[in-house]
């Protein structure tokens, strides 16, 4: 009788392995070590001597912008979902704080919160309404819900419509903030939200965002829970969107139906999101900034502004459709694949798609 035999593929070595294990440790040190620098340069500016307060208020502007498209990431980078109406948590941050604030005193902090809590719970809400939408019927359905929130900011008298809310200056801890004491609120609190969405996208909850967006008949068979982490995604998205929605209204003291009663907020967070790279922790940092500067830029001429954003989505989605910060990673990812193979890693394991800067895709 002749004797099968088989061959299994040779385990790889163990000085192999501690070298990978090494070597990829090694790169997160490097990812957290990138991440500090930026953060501490980011606190370090408005010490500069030639930074003026002009300079501070769009700074703290593009990070609330950051922040907002951070919100859209998790439900289109991270669970798949195609939304356009986050303009609509946006304006619920805002309303919520600025009605607080004028009518019990409250101060920026519990103002962000609250503002954060109750975009929250409107996500929840939406995300069980929208529980079997996907796709173009989505966005449709988010839309709609900007298109509702806009009515009601403009027609409900508390909301004050286009003649808006004034608010008094703005306090932290009983302390009245300027221009530079708001940023360094605002850099905080983006400190906070990137290192929750970082550690979120690599839990067991990110990871059954993942599989909903990649197939989500494959992900249920495998026992994720369809309409919790649907559910789960809208609030937190919402919540982080409330959030900058709150400081966005802070920061000039003022709310109007005039600013968030129009859609084209939804439309920059999806700009933003989506020329970033939503799907990498980095994109929305590059999104942000572009979408919070190219009106800066062009005052003058904002209708182009509106132009240049739409020619910005259509060349990406074209061109990188996984966004601008994957372009950027790229060498580096290429990189640091290549150490990996040369220090013992399997092709199969190296060529994973794992970004550099603490993304996820």
């Amino acid at each position: 009788m002749a004797e099968s035999i088989t061959t299994t593929a040779a385990p790889a070595p163990s000085g192999s392995r501690a070298a990978v294990a090494t070597l990829k440790n090694t790169f997160q040190m490097q990812n957290w070590v990138l991440a500090g620098l930026f953060f501490a340069a980011c606190f370090v500016f408005p010490l500069l001597p030639f930074v003026e307060g002009w300079m501070v208020f769009q700074g703290a502007f593009i990070i609330i912008y950051i922040m907002a498209a951070q919100g859209v990431s998790i439900l289109t980078g991270y669970t798949g979902l195609v939304t356009v109406g986050h303009g609509a948590f946006l304006a619920i941050g805002a309303y919520t704080a600025a009605l607080l604030m004028k009518y019990t005193g409250l101060s920026v902090i519990p103002g962000m919160i609250a503002g954060g809590l109750v975009s929250a719970v409107f996500g929840l809400a939406l995300g069980l309404v929208f529980l079997r939408l996907a796709g173009a019927f989505m966005a449709i359905g988010t839309l709609g819900f900007a298109f509702f929130i806009g009515a009601i900011v403009n027609n409900v008298p508390i909301f004050e419509g286009r003649t808006g809310i004034s608010l008094p200056p703005n306090t932290v801890f009983g302390f009245e903030i300027d221009d530079f004491g708001f940023y360094y609120v605002a850099l905080v609190t983006l400190a906070l939200t990137t290192l929750f969405v970082h550690s979120l996208i690599r839990s067991g909850v990110g990871r059954a965002f993942k599989a909903l967006r990649d197939s989500d008949k494959a992900a249920e068979s495998s026992g994720v829970n369809r309409l919790l982490y649907r559910t789960l995604a809208f609030s937190i998205s919402a919540f982080i969107t409330g959030v900058a929605g709150a400081l966005n209204g802070l920061i000039v003291n003022y709310i109007s139906a005039e600013v968030y009663g129009d859609i084209w907020y939804s439309v920059d967070l999806l700009v933003a999101a989506v020329v970033g790279g939503s799907a990498m922790l980095f994109g929305p940092f590059l999104g942000g900034f572009f979408v919070a500067m190219v009106p800066f830029y062009l005052e003058e001429l904002a209708d182009f502004a509106f132009i240049l954003k739409g020619v910005a989505l259509i060349a990406v989605l074209v061109l990188a459709p996984a966004g601008v910060a994957e372009v950027v990673a790229r060498p580096v990812r290429a990189w640091r694949q290549r150490k990996l193979l040369e220090a013992g890693e399997s092709p199969e394991l190296a060529d994973a798609p794992g970004p550099p800067t603490g993304g996820g895709s």
